[in-house]
């Protein structure tokens, strides 16, 4: 495997693509987690936050730098916020799923999992302006064959894993739009003392550390020609403080007329054109053949 893409890789002579997604759970993952959030409206409301206050400061920010953005959300969140996201959808922005209801696929038949799967699909497509054909994993392992799932529900790419930094394509053709942990913003800002997030506790960095880290990852990408992919949760970054972070970031990125800003729809329906398997050595098809061996021990 080579570490940086050769050159002409990116479309229109660009040299990195940069995607901003935006994850709107409206606290599901929360509940996920501590259910008896459920019963705790102080703590609960930390989540909610971004619904009533963090998704419009988000979409002002985009709309000052001029983007379109991609945005994860589960079946039941675009039920009990239909009208936000219709706000969301006629400012120029893409939907894509997010699960159901931040449920485990690693827990259940294959079956039922393309049946929700489908519902979450369609529920957003009933909103949402673009073709919704790209999913993220909302909880739990990656189940063995979940690409073939995903193909049978109606999606074409995933931005799920972390085993690369452009985009790839599993052995199904299901394209993969890889993610990190270090451009999210849940890491850094998500805090409630009871119950506890973190378990921990401790955490809520410096604003400028925090936008030093982003800014330094998409300098690197940039250099090296990669992927950058900023993940972004309104309770999180659409506070007074924090959108300002986001601001900051987004006018860098502008600053650059060698990347190519796109959704991550559109990254994902360039990199299926070009049709081009991942090497033999790349994590997913080693992790495809340590599984087959496994299970062949096993008979």
């Amino acid at each position: 495997m080579t570490s940086t893409p050769s050159e002409g890789f990116w479309p229109q002579g660009k040299r990195c693509a940069a995607i901003v997604s935006v994850i709107f759970d409206d606290g599901l993952d929360a509940i996920a987690q501590a259910p008896d959030l459920r019963g705790r409206s102080k703590s609960y409301s930390v989540w909610q936050y971004g619904a009533i206050r963090g998704v419009e400061r988000l979409c002002n920010a985009f709309a000052a730098a001029g983007m379109s953005t991609s945005w994860f959300v589960p079946g039941l969140v675009a039920e009990r916020h239909e009208r936000l996201l219709r706000d969301v959808v006629s400012a120029h922005h893409q939907l894509e799923s997010h699960g159901w209801a931040f449920e485990r696929y690693d827990a259940m038949l294959a079956t039922a999992a393309v049946e929700l799967l489908q519902r979450s699909r369609e529920t957003l497509s009933s909103i949402a302006s673009n073709d919704v054909s790209g999913f993220r994993l909302p909880a739990g392992n990656w189940p063995r064959h979940f690409d073939r799932m995903l193909l049978q529900a109606g999606y074409s790419w995933s931005a799920s894993l972390n085993g690369d930094d452009v985009p790839y394509s599993h052995p199904s053709s299901l394209v993969e739009i890889p993610v990190h942990i270090e451009l999210e913003d849940r890491p850094y800002f998500q805090f409630n003392f009871t119950p506890a997030f973190p378990k921990g506790q401790g955490r809520i960095p410096s604003y400028e550390a925090v936008l030093g880290n982003w800014i330094a990852e998409f300098d690197a990408y940039r250099k090296y020609g990669l992927c950058y992919v900023i993940q972004l949760r309104p309770e999180w970054t659409g506070t007074p403080g924090r959108i300002a972070l986001i601001e900051e970031l987004l006018c860098h990125i502008r600053g650059f007329d060698d990347v190519w800003l796109a959704t991550a729809a559109e990254v994902a329906r360039w990199h299926g054109r070009k049709g081009i398997a991942a090497p033999g050595d790349h994590p997913i098809n080693v992790y495809e053949a340590y599984i087959g061996e496994e299970q062949a021990g096993e008979r």
